[in-house]
């Protein structure tokens, strides 16, 4: 073989240029194509990415941010009001708005926003429907609910600045789908499209274990199943008229027993039963074959809660009452108004007694003989106000349920779980929540 020496061999020069030329051309067509991958779509998919980010970001911020000092006057609203009826300037600072922060502020510090608002939609004794403009019972609490919004408006104006605009929504419904409990908002109304939403939960201020008069609720579902059932496995014996029909039932379809021997009969008694059951858990309560209140039912726990101290007023001695019920600050901003008006005695109490009367007369289109009968008359007109709103949207649902249960019922092992956990899914009583939308106004 004849040898070549290197310097005539251009073999691996000529494949060295090849390289450095392909290496040249791939960063010359990644130059001009460049543009065209850096497009409108990946842009825009990362803004939207970094909003999603954003409201996310800033809804889990605000729930968990401790407020250092959060502090509301009882009745605030209210007293301003009955100061400037008998003719003290409440509309600005000095000696009066120092006395009234003095005997009657309240301080909640270092708790989250999360447990604040919490506590605002479980004080608020919300009706589905409205009186004299508002929908909400309880007129004590209107200063604390005000001095929230004003600190939440602070807390979303420091953190989205003006590029964003915001909406604040919660709620707590303790029947779902009834707004019944306790609502929450702030900011602008959210326009239609280009909003970006973050939806979180928080657990409401309540004990599971309740006692009322002598009953004492303990909201579990074991505690439910042992008040409804006897404990027996299966369709499940109970003491109750509307649970002990449909075991009958079930039994007779399965056995092919007259007259539940068909679908359709069996069907239709169940449905009877099964809205008898679910009004009163929701609503009147649910009572066994003496006619004994085993569960006073979610409607009737909340008005008594609700109504309980306040109606105390009538049964007692007034002065008495009064100091029971609105507390010795009250007692001592009356006695303070009524040095400089004696005309009015206990002009603050007073108030308060004749707005809750005339909200309720106004609301019932009546009188009474007493505001403990005004408070009777109410809790059955909201009862049947509720009853009303929930009918249209339970009866699908009982519907639903039924066939259900026929569609499964050869192989139904324990009936008693399916019933009470289908009860609770009707419920939500220590679980409220929250919306933040947020929005651009300046990019």
């Amino acid at each position: 073989m004849k040898h070549r020496s290197l310097l005539d061999n251009f073999f691996g020069v000529s494949l060295m240029y090849d390289a450095v030329l392909f290496i040249v051309m791939v960063s010359l067509a990644g130059v001009i194509l460049l543009p065209a991958l850096r497009n409108n779509i990946a842009i825009e998919s990362s803004v939207e990415k970094h909003r999603e980010h954003v409201v996310d970001e800033t809804l889990h911020t605000f729930l968990v941010t401790r407020a250092d000092c959060f502090d509301y006057r009882f009745c605030g609203d209210l007293i301003d009001d009955v100061a400037g009826s008998i003719g003290i300037d409440n509309s600005s600072g000095g000696l009066y708005e120092s006395l009234t922060h003095w005997l009657l502020a309240h301080e909640q510090r270092h708790k989250t926003y999360a447990t604040l608002l919490a506590e605002d939609l479980g004080c608020q004794f919300q009706l589905p429907f409205s009186f004299l403009g508002t929908n909400r019972l309880n007129i004590f609490t209107g200063d604390y609910d005000q001095q929230l919004r004003n600190e939440t408006k602070r807390f979303f104006s420091s953190l989205l600045g003006e590029k964003y605009r915001y909406n604040l929504t919660a709620w707590w419904h303790p029947i779902k789908g009834v707004p019944f409990g306790g609502e929450f908002s702030v900011g602008e109304h959210p326009p239609t499209k280009d909003c970006y939403v973050a939806r979180s939960f928080f657990m409401m201020p309540y004990s599971p274990v309740l006692s009322l008069g002598n009953h004492t609720i303990i909201f579990t579902k074991h505690w439910l199943k042992h008040q409804l059932f006897s404990g027996d496995v299966g369709f499940g014996r109970s003491s109750i008229p509307a649970i002990a029909n449909m075991t009958i039932i079930f039994e007779n379809y399965t056995n092919g027993h007259p007259p539940y021997d068909t679908k359709e009969n069996a069907s239709r008694a169940t449905k009877e039963n099964l809205s008898a059951l679910l009004y009163g858990f929701l609503i009147d309560g649910i009572t066994n074959e003496t006619n004994v209140t085993v569960f006073p039912g979610i409607v009737n726990i909340t008005l008594t809660y609700g109504f309980e101290k306040i109606k105390n007023i009538t049964k007692q001695c007034f002065d008495k009452a009064l100091n029971e019920s609105f507390g010795e600050a009250i007692r001592t901003i009356d006695r303070l108004f009524g040095t400089l008006n004696t005309s009015v005695k206990n002009p603050l109490s007073q108030s308060i007694l004749a707005e809750l009367n005339s909200t309720i007369h106004e609301m019932l289109n009546g009188s009474f003989g007493s505001l403990d009968e005004a408070f009777d008359a109410c809790e059955t007109m909201i009862k049947e106000q509720i009853t009303v709103l929930i009918k249209g949207y339970l009866d699908p649902i009982i519907e639903t349920f039924v066939n259900s249960i026929f569609a499964v019922i050869e192989t139904i092992i324990d009936f008693t779980e399916m019933l009470v956990d289908w009860l609770f899914d009707r419920i939500s009583l220590n679980k409220a929540e929250v919306m933040l939308t947020i929005w651009v106004v300046r990019e």
